[in-house]
């Protein structure tokens, strides 16, 4: 399944779990970090509920390997649930959250289930205060996190609910085109916005602001049918087919999708299982490049329809302006019958005899607006809007500098289409290439250990974690030909550029290697926290000694540092990116020009107020991985996003 469960969807779930309202939750299991099982029990009859974080909640008679010891959001879970009785299962207003209220002795528990992007898996006390989440969240308008109050998000439009004067509201006030206004605005979402316009043969790319009022109306009564057949919970279930394989399940048979291979099926929820395993995330990733493309095109359909409006107003402009020299006398006798009138105490004859005049479309002093019809030299009739304060030259010169201003602005839309065409070929290269490149097993290499990142020439780049292993890098791994750097600060890691790459070939260290490994030295120091800038330098082997002088203590992870010192001023600033090593990808944080060189994607990052966990937790999303993973990789303070490539942060 391409999508995401839909609030249609989680309608029909809702609609259908309500035959196990009174069941008895048995016991609860989490299978992975986004994973959970939920065994309930009516009678005896006996179901299993599956979750997913953020994906799918179904039900499942599949057979699961469950961890023989719990988690301890597992335990929690079954503390204040098992043994409790279902009594309510509901849809909050229309949105992609499922509420499960389950009742014991000391009061109603609730189990939230936020099925949208960056969801979650939250257990409320009876009087709604969440006592464990899957995981800790923090917006602007709430957070999510043990002993606060739940707060749902932000309440969407809810189509049931919308009269036509609503309806017709939002529609008025869209820019947007028609299928981004029913999905985004009306909250139809994707799918069934795209059925409503293949119902009525309307063009979904269509700007709402070019609908008649009896087209607005027909797609209002559209929506009403496709809502009534939810209302009425006349659900007729499908299992769309690709290959003998289930792609993807819905709750209602749709126009679109008559073409495709599908099969009936009996029940909505029951069949969602067979999506089990299919990642929404690992869907996305490899479906990436084909959705920017799509996007792409369709921006440039957009830019495309701009450089033709321009084209025309530029025409218009031009026409107005001749068209206003060539009626000269004419234009000229009106504006003086306008200043006339306009020095007169009573001047509404005045007006209405200009009204009346007949080249006059509209004189409307109160609003500024003066309207005339005049010929060109084809008697051809155009409509040219005056200002009725300024003269005939003025009103014509005011016409051509607009021209003159549409032209600029179709220089610059010919240009974003071109940047556009290229990102697009540029994207479909991408793709090309992700495509043909292998996959292969993980593997830890010796220096994922430390603090690593492998520099624009090539060599690879360690330093400690700590004054164990500051100690660790230097005595096992500074060899003749290597570099040491250190940060000129007090609590700097011991880093060492080693003057061979990843596979143990021999390299030279140029000055553009450690001038990279100086900023990573540096920044991660305790300078991060401190500066904008650090200074670091780099020294020979032979230099570096742990033997102190006579009388002196030499802490651990510490070393004495013997000749001239090669100084660097550096800049803080790192950037993290997945690069490819070895055909294994990795993601790793290093100076700007190192990812750079080696990633399509990566974010550029420099101190500043944000915290570690919170942006660990929205990289971990973004690179699909842990938050323990990103947390290592990040230097030692908050930070702040300089600028992202190839990444949209949200």
């Amino acid at each position: 399944m391409n999508r995401t469960l839909s609030s249609f969807d989680i309608y029909t779930i809702v609609s259908e779990m309500q035959n196990y309202i009174d069941s008895f939750v048995e016991q609860i299991y989490q299978l992975s970090r986004d994973e959970l099982l939920i065994k309930i029990k009516k009678k005896n009859e006996k179901k299993t509920i599956y979750v997913k974080n953020s994906e799918l909640f179904c039900l499942t008679n599949k057979k699961f390997s469950v961890p023989q010891k719990p988690t301890a959001f597992a335990m929690t879970l079954r503390k204040y649930l098992t043994n409790g009785k279902i009594s309510e299962i509901s849809q909050h207003e229309f949105d992609r959250i499922i509420k499960i209220k389950i009742s014991k002795k000391e009061g109603d528990y609730s189990l939230i289930f936020e099925l949208f992007s960056k969801g979650n898996i939250i257990l409320l006390n009876p009087d709604s205060i969440i006592l464990l989440p899957l995981i800790s969240q923090t917006w602007s308008h709430r957070t999510i996190r043990s002993k606060e109050k739940y707060m749902p998000p932000p309440a969407q439009i809810n189509p049931f609910k919308l009269s036509f004067k609503q309806y017709r509201d939002i529609l008025k006030k869209s820019k947007k085109d028609l299928i981004r206004t029913l999905a985004l605005d009306i909250n139809l979402g994707g799918l069934y916005s795209e059925e409503i316009c293949h119902r009525l043969n309307i063009q979904k790319n269509i700007k709402v602001s070019t609908l008649d009022e009896e087209t607005i109306k027909k797609i209002f009564d559209e929506i009403r049918n496709l809502l009534d057949v939810f209302l009425n919970k006349k659900f007729t279930p499908i299992a769309v087919k690709e290959n003998e394989d289930t792609i993807d399940v819905l709750p209602i048979k749709l126009t679109i999708l008559l073409d495709k291979e599908y099969i009936e099926i009996e029940n909505f929820i029951l069949n969602l299982q067979e999506l089990i395993g299919v990642s929404k995330k690992d869907i996305e990733q490899t479906s990436k490049n084909e959705e920017k493309i799509e996007k792409l095109q369709r921006q440039l359909e957009r830019q495309k329809e701009s450089v033709k409006e321009f084209q025309e107003k530029i025409l218009q402009k031009k026409i107005e302006g001749d068209v206003i020299y060539l009626n000269f006398s004419i234009v000229q006798d009106i504006l003086n019958q306008i200043s006339d009138v306009l020095k007169q105490k009573q001047k509404d004859e005045g007006i209405g005899i200009i009204n009346n005049s007949k080249i006059v479309k509209n004189f409307d002093p109160t609003s500024n607006e003066l309207t005339v019809l005049l010929n060109d030299e084809n008697r051809n009739i155009f409509t040219v809007d005056l200002d009725f304060r300024k003269t005939v030259s003025e009103n014509a010169e005011l016409a051509y500098n607009k021209s003159k201003k549409f032209q600029e602005k179709l220089r610059g839309a010919k240009e974003a289409i071109e940047n556009t065409k290229n990102e697009i070929e540029k994207t479909r290269q991408e793709k090309q290439y992700d495509d043909k490149k292998p996959i292969q097993e993980t593997k830890h290499f010796w220096f994922e250990s430390y603090r690593w990142f492998i520099s624009t020439e090539g060599n690879v780049i360690v330093a400690g974690k700590d004054a164990k292993t500051n100690d660790i890098v230097v005595k096992k791994y500074l060899d003749q030909g290597d570099r040491y750097v250190h940060a000129d600060v007090h609590g700097a890691p011991s880093c060492i550029v080693k003057s061979k790459n990843i596979f143990g070939k021999d390299i030279p260290i140029t000055e553009k290697t450690l001038e990279e490994a100086c900023i990573f030295a540096s920044s991660f120091s305790k300078a991060w926290n401190q500066y904008g800038e650090a200074n670091a330098y780099w020294v020979l082997p032979e230099q570096v000694s742990k033997t102190p002088q006579s009388g002196e203590f030499l802490p651990k992870g510490a070393f004495v540092i013997r000749g001239k010192r090669n100084y660097n001023r550096c800049k803080l600033e790192l950037a993290i990116g997945k690069i490819s090593i070895d055909n294994i990808e990795k993601i790793t944080c290093g100076p700007v020009d190192s990812i750079a060189s080696q990633s399509k994607i990566y974010i550029i990052i420099e101190p500043g107020g944000i915290k570690k966990s919170t942006f660990a937790n929205k990289l971990s999303k973004i690179f699909n991985t842990s938050v323990d993973t990103i947390l290592k990789i990040l230097p030692p303070g908050n930070i702040r996003i300089a600028k992202t490539v190839g990444i949209e942060l949200k």
